[in-house]
C-alpha cells in the first residue's frame, strides 16, 4: 500500500478546503442581466464527503439552469417537488450514489448539497440566473453578493433555517473569486466604476455591436459583494414580449416603466432616523454610516421634523419626540453623528423599530434606518413594521449587507432601499432617498394594455412608486399585445387618474425563455396561485420553497463507499470590514500590522487589519490629559452616579460632583467635547451650549460656560446635600453673592475667571435638580426645537 500523502489544500487549523473557487460571468443588456456562477469543488481527503455550501443570489434573481461536471462526466438533473427531492437525495446517498440537490432557504439564500463526493474527486457546478435591473434616477447599480455575513440571533429558531443550511464562518479560510462582465448596447456609453473592487475596463466593437468588458484588476476573494455603478444613463420606458416556456400558445410580456412624477412645491418631511450601532457595524460600516448621516443632516431643510435614535442590544433616543430643524438642532445632530460608535452590542432591530415607531405616534412620519441588516429574525421585524403603518426607507451599509432582508423590509412597507459600499460616495444615495421621502405618493396605480389585449395574469403593482425609479410589470397573454402600454395613477387627494409613463411593445417575439420564467417566478410569489404554486414551479423549472433541483448519478459498485459520507459545511469568509475586522479601504500611509498578527503574514488578508502610524499616534494625542489619568472612575452600575435610559445616558448630578471632588481643578474639562468625554450626557452638554452659549446674539466662549457650570456643581455644600438627600438641592438656592463670598477664600476652586452672572443663571435653571436626575428643562433642548404633535401634523403631509 502506498502511504505517501498527496498535496492538498488546508486551512491553518488543518481542515480541508473543498471549495476551490468561484467565477462569475455575466451579460448586461438594457434591463436584463444574465449570469453564470461556476463553483469548483475538490475533495482532497481519502474519505467520501457530503459537501453543503450555502450562498446568496441577488434580490429578484431567478435560477434558469444548473450544469454539473462530476469528474469528466457532464450530468443534468431536474426540478421536482421538495419532499420528493429530499427523499430521492437521501436514498441516493444511502445506496452509495452521488447526488446533488439545490434548495432555496427561508431567508432567500440557497444551499447546494453535494452528496458522496469521492476521494480526490473534482466537481464543477454552474448555476445560471437572470434578474431585471432597477434604474434609479439616471443610474444603475449592479450588486453581486458573494458572502453571507454573520447574523444576530438564532438562524434556526429566528431565521427558519435547517441546521445544515445555517452558515458558519471562519477567519482562516480564503476562496478565490473571479469575474467578467460584458455590457452591451447603450450601456457601453455609461460611466462605469466599482467602489468594491479594482476593475479593468476594455471597449471593443464586434459584428453584434459594441461591447464593454469589465474584469477584476487583481486577485480577489469571496469576502465582499461586487458592486458596479453605471450612471449618466437615459433610461426610457420599454416593453418586451417572448414565447412562453411552459405553454407554447401563450406569450409573456415584461413592461418596464420609468415614471416621471412632478413633485410641485417642495414637500416638508417628518422622519425618524434610526442607525445601527451594533458590533457588526464596526470599522468600515460605521464610517459609511457616519458619512451617510452627515449627508442626511445636510438634506434636512426648514420645515422638516426629525428624531435621532441608535440601537444595538438596546435603543437610545436622542429626543423624546420630533425636533423641528433649527441651527441648534442641526448642530446637535451633527455632534451626535460625530460621536457614534458601534458599541451597543447585538442587533435587536425589531425592538428598536417598535420603540422608534412609538415616538410621536400621533404624527404622520416615515422611518429612515441605516443598517447592515444582519439579523435572523427578519420575518417578525417585517410584521411589526407593517403593523406600525410607517414607511421604511433603508440605507444598507457595509461590504456585504443582507440585501434580501433590507429590500423586503422597505418594499413591504411602501418605502425604498438603497445601498452604500465602503468607500462609495454616500451623497447620491442620500439624495435619491430624500427625493423619494419628499415625493408625493401615487395611488390607485394601474396598467392600461393596448386595445384588445386581455392579460391572463398581471403581476401586482409595487406598494410605492417614486419618480425616476424603474417599475417592472409582468403579464401572460394569449397572443402578443401590439401598441402602447400606459402607467396610470392618482397624485393627491381627489385627483383624477393621469399618465406617468408609456412604453411601446416591440412586435418581435423573443425566443429565449428567460422572460416567461421570470414572470412565472413573480407569479409564484403572488397571492393568487395557492394550490397551483407547486405545479407552476415544476412546469417552469423554478427552485422555490416548494421545489428543489435534484441530480442523481449512479456509481459502479466498485466506486460506492462502504459507509455514509461525512458532513462538510463550507464555511463563509468573514466579510471585509465586518465588525472592524479588516477593511475594504486601503491606507495611504505606511501600513503597520496589529501586534497579534505582525509575525504572521500568511493569514488571509481579511484577518490583517491595516492601520496608519500617524492615525495611531493622533488617536492617542486626541485623548484629553484629564482622561489619560486613572483612579477617578465612576461606578456605572450605581444609579446614584450614572443614569442609563432610552433618553439619557451619562453622569448624574451627584456623579459629576463626585468626579470633580476627586480631580484637581487644573484637570477639569475646558470644552463641551471634554464634558462629553468625562461622561456627562449629550443632553446636558447641548443644553449648556444652546441655553447659555450666547447672549443677545453674542456668542459666549464654551470655556466660560463650562467653567461656570463646573463651579456651581463643585460647591462643597451642594455635594454634601446631595449625599444626604434625593430631594431638591437646596444649596443651589443661595445667591451668587453668597456663593462668591463662601468660595473666594477656599483653595479648592479657582474663581478669578468665573462669570458669576452666568453662574447665577445656571443656578436658577438647575433649581429642580435632584441628586440622580437633571431638571426636566434640560431635555427640551430649546423651546423652539421640540415640535408639538398638532404643529407637526399641520406642516407635514403625504400626498
Amino acid at each position: 500500500m502506498d502511504n505517501r500523502e498527496c498535496a492538498r489544500l488546508e486551512t491553518q487549523d488543518g481542515q480541508p478546503v473543498m471549495l476551490s473557487g468561484v467565477k462569475l460571468t455575466g451579460e448586461l443588456r438594457g434591463l436584463l442581466f444574465e449570469a453564470s456562477i461556476e463553483q469548483r469543488f475538490y475533495n482532497p481527503t481519502r474519505r467520501n464527503f457530503e459537501v453543503v455550501y450555502t450562498f446568496p443570489l441577488p434580490w429578484g434573481a431567478v435560477l434558469l439552469g444548473i450544469d454539473v461536471l462530476l469528474g469528466d462526466k457532464q450530468l443534468s438533473g431536474t426540478v421536482i417537488e421538495k419532499t420528493l427531492a429530499e427523499a430521492g437525495y437521501e436514498e441516493a446517498l444511502s445506496e452509495g450514489n452521488a447526488a446533488i440537490m439545490l434548495e432555496k432557504n427561508h431567508d432567500l439564500s440557497y444551499s447546494l448539497n453535494l452528496g458522496n463526493l469521492a476521494a480526490n474527486e473534482h466537481c464543477v457546478i454552474t448555476l445560471r440566473y437572470a434578474q431585471t435591473m432597477q434604474y434609479e434616477q439616471q443610474g444603475l447599480r449592479l450588486l453581486i453578493p458573494t458572502v453571507i455575513a454573520p447574523r444576530y440571533g438564532d438562524d434556526e429558531q429566528d431565521g427558519g433555517l435547517m441546521p445544515h443550511q445555517a452558515p458558519t464562518h471562519s477567519l482562516l479560510t480564503e476562496y478565490p473569486f473571479n469575474l467578467e462582465l460584458r455590457l452591451h448596447g447603450e450601456l457601453t456609453q455609461a460611466r462605469v466604476a466599482s467602489p468594491s473592487h479594482p476593475v479593468a475596463v476594455n471597449f471593443c466593437s464586434t459584428e453584434m455591436g459594441s461591447v464593454l468588458t469589465v474584469t477584476l484588476a487583481r486577485e480577489s476573494s469571496l469576502d465582499r459583494d461586487f458592486v458596479l455603478i453605471l450612471d449618466k444613463l437615459a433610461h426610457t420606458s420599454m416593453a418586451l414580449a417572448a414565447r412562453d416556456y411552459a405553454q407554447s400558445d401563450s406569450v409573456a410580456v415584461l413592461a418596464s416603466f420609468c415614471p416621471r412624477i412632478s413633485a410641485g412645491e417642495p414637500n416638508n418631511t417628518a422622519v425618524k432616523i434610526l442607525v445601527d450601532c451594533s458590533g457588526s457595524m464596526g470599522g468600515d460600516s460605521m464610517d459609511a454610516a457616519r458619512r451617510a448621516l452627515q449627508a442626511i443632516v445636510k438634506q434636512l431643510g426648514k420645515g422638516d421634523h426629525f428624531s435621532l435614535s441608535r440601537f444595538g442590544s438596546n435603543v437610545v433616543h436622542r429626543s423624546r419626540g420630533l425636533w423641528t430643524l433649527t441651527n441648534a438642532t442641526r448642530l446637535a445632530a451633527e455632534r451626535w453623528v460625530g460621536d457614534l460608535e458601534a458599541d451597543l452590542g447585538g442587533t435587536e432591530m425589531e425592538a428598536a423599530l417598535i420603540s422608534t415607531f412609538n415616538l410621536a405616534k400621533a404624527v404622520t412620519s416615515d422611518v429612515l434606518i441605516i443598517t447592515d441588516g444582519e439579523i435572523s429574525a427578519i420575518d417578525s421585524t417585517i410584521a411589526s413594521a407593517q403593523k406600525s403603518g410607517h414607511r421604511l426607507f433603508v440605507v444598507g451599509i457595509g461590504s456585504s449587507p443582507a440585501e434580501s432582508h433590507l429590500r423586503r423590509l422597505a418594499e413591504t412597507t411602501g418605502g425604498a432601499c438603497d445601498f452604500v459600499a465602503p468607500g462609495e460616495a454616500v451623497e447620491p444615495a442620500i439624495l435619491r432617498m430624500f427625493a423619494r421621502l419628499r415625493s408625493p405618493q401615487l395611488k390607485e396605480v394601474s396598467v392600461v394594455w393596448p386595445e384588445g389585449a386581455k392579460p391572463k395574469w398581471v403581476s401586482p403593482m409595487a406598494a410605492s412608486i417614486f419618480d425616476g425609479d424603474t417599475v417592472n410589470v409582468f403579464g401572460f397573454f394569449e397572443s402578443a399585445p401590439q401598441g402602447k402600454i400606459h402607467l396610470l395613477g392618482k397624485c393627491g387627494v381627489d385627483a383624477t387618474p393621469q399618465e406617468f409613463a408609456c412604453a411601446h411593445i416591440n412586435e418581435e417575439l423573443q425566443d429565449a425563455p428567460t422572460i416567461s420564467r421570470m414572470a412565472a417566478a413573480v407569479r409564484f410569489e403572488s397571492d393568487d396561485v395557492n394550490s397551483e404554486a407547486t405545479p407552476l414551479a415544476v412546469a417552469y423549472q423554478l427552485v422555490t420553497d416548494k421545489t428543489n433541483f435534484l441530480l442523481v448519478h449512479e456509481r459502479d459498485e466498485a466506486e460506492k463507499p462502504v459507509d455514509m459520507p461525512d458532513l462538510y459545511k463550507v464555511a463563509q469568509m468573514v466579510p471585509a470590514g465586518w465588525s472592524g475586522a479588516g477593511s475594504v479601504l486601503y491606507s495611504m500611509a505606511p501600513p503597520i500590522l496589529d501586534a497579534c498578527q505582525s509575525d504572521d503574514l500568511s493569514m488571509p488578508a481579511m484577518c490583517r487589519r491595516v492601520s496608519s502610524v500617524s492615525d495611531a499616534s493622533s488617536d492617542y494625542l486626541d485623548v484629553p490629559a484629564f482622561l489619560r489619568t486613572s483612579g477617578r472612575t465612576i461606578d456605572h452600575r450605581d444609579s446614584q452616579y450614572w443614569s442609563e435610559s432610552d433618553h439619557y445616558t451619562g453622569l448624574t448630578p451627584l456623579g459629576v460632583s463626585t468626579w470633580l471632588s476627586t480631580a484637581p481643578p487644573t484637570g477639569w474639562p475646558k470644552s463641551y467635547r471634554e464634558l462629553r468625554r468625562m461622561g456627562l450626557g449629550v443632553w446636558v452638554v447641548d443644553w449648556l451650549e444652546f441655553t447659555f452659549g450666547n447672549e443677545d446674539g453674542r456668542p459666549i466662549a464654551e470655556a466660560t460656560v463650562v467653567e461656570a457650570f463646573l463651579y456651581v456643581i463643585s460647591k462643597l455644600d451642594i455635594r454634601q446635600s446631595q449625599d444626604k438627600s434625593q430631594g431638591l438641592i437646596k444649596g443651589l438656592k443661595a445667591t451668587v453673592l453668597q456663593m462668591k463670598n463662601r468660595l473666594m477664600g477656599t483653595t479648592k476652586v479657582r474663581t478669578s475667571d468665573v462669570d458669576f452672572d452666568l453662574a447665577e443663571k445656571i443656578v436658577v435653571a438647575l433649581e429642580d435638580m435632584t441628586t440622580d436626575q437633571w431638571p426636566e428643562q434640560v431635555f427640551a433642548l430649546v423651546d423652539a426645537t421640540h415640535v408639538s404633535f398638532s404643529e407637526c401634523e399641520q406642516s407635514v403631509s403625504h400626498f
